[in-house]
């Protein structure tokens, strides 16, 4: 049974995020401990395997990029969302 990614191809690929963290030279273990999560939890991030805005924004502040630039489909076009979560576009549900 595989895992569901939480990326979109338009998104940059794990690989791309680790080599723009490797450039600035930023750990997933210096992030995991700023934000007093696992390295782990880090790690689901970057491959797309886990959704958190938190994780995201702080992976975005330590290398220096948009965060929409590394996730255009989340935080550009407003998907793909965490299953279970309804997305909203400014009006609730009646």
């Amino acid at each position: 049974m595989t895992k569901k990614i939480l990326t979109s191809p338009m998104d940059m690929r794990p690989h791309e995020i680790r080599f723009a963290m490797m450039q600035a030279g930023v750990h997933q273990a210096e992030v995991a401990r700023e934000l007093d999560v696992s390295q782990n939890s880090v790690h689901l991030i970057i491959e797309g395997k886990a959704v958190s805005d938190r994780i995201r924004r702080k992976i975005a502040e330590k290398i220096g990029l948009d965060i929409a630039r590394i996730w255009p489909s989340v935080y550009l076009y407003g998907g793909p969302r965490k299953p279970g979560r309804p997305y909203y576009q400014g009006r609730k549900a009646a």
